[in-house]
């Protein structure tokens, strides 16, 4: 039997992700969109494998004209968003983000820690979907924890567990954790060393990936670590901004 974060009570994720090195990713991510809604009117988002909710809850209910459709295939992460944020302004719409269809476009489309859980068969029927979802001047907004690269399931849980550990000591070292928060951090080492529910892959293949789909990276943003951990530079909490090529 494979313990998992994502079959238990959603409120373990939730406060898993409420924790300082998340906060300074997202403040990010919200940082761009504030850019993009202080020059529209309105904007339309849609967020793909958005859990609990806990984005749209504590960042974006700060902007007064955000329209937004939140998608995740666990039910229960769903329930719990509604329960937590539901309104005419934010939607929450149980389905596989891969094959959903909206029947319109949007200004921005989110993937908030959302590709590495996308199987690795998966991930460009993924980014084609995000495609077929965005306006022609619509912008893609992706935070992604990147792995240095493997080519084999050994290299794999070598390349995962390292990242996660050096992760994990950071986070000990720079605020208290809760029993909760360190339980999903070592469960997602765990996830991610075997390549269930957890499918991280390296810089080159991301990009590979988006611009496969018809898009490119305008701009990448590195968060942690600040120094070079990992001796690969590209290893690390990226925040990226995607735009259709």
């Amino acid at each position: 039997m494979t313990i998992n974060l994502y079959e238990m009570n959603p409120q373990i994720y939730d406060d898993y992700i409420n924790t300082q090195i998340e906060k300074i990713n997202f403040d990010e991510v919200f940082n761009l969109i504030s850019k993009i809604a202080n020059k529209k009117e309105s904007i339309e988002i849609l967020d793909l494998c958005c859990g609990t909710g806990i984005f749209p809850r504590k960042w974006l209910t700060k902007l007064n004209n955000v329209k937004y459709v939140g998608v995740d295939i666990n039910s229960s992460f769903i329930k719990f968003a509604k329960e937590k944020l539901g309104n005419n302004k934010f939607s929450f719409v149980v389905d596989d983000s891969v094959s959903f269809k909206a029947n319109k476009k949007f200004d921005i489309v989110l993937a908030t820690s959302s590709y590495h859980h996308i199987r690795d068969e998966q991930k460009r029927d993924f980014l084609k979907n995000v495609f077929a979802h965005l306006k022609n001047d619509g912008v893609l907004i992706v935070y992604e924890k990147i792995v240095d690269s493997f080519s084999d399931k050994i290299e794999a849980i070598d390349s995962g567990t390292k990242f996660y550990l050096e992760r994990i000591k950071y986070m000990m070292k720079t605020e208290k954790l809760s029993d909760n928060q360190l339980f999903a951090l070592f469960n997602e080492q765990y996830l991610t060393a075997i390549r269930k529910e957890e499918y991280k892959v390296d810089f080159q293949y991301f990009k590979a990936d988006v611009e496969n789909s018809g898009m490119k990276i305008r701009e990448h943003i590195k968060l942690w670590p600040k120094e070079n951990l990992f001796h690969n530079d590209k290893v690390g909490d990226f925040v990226f901004l995607i735009v259709k090529s």
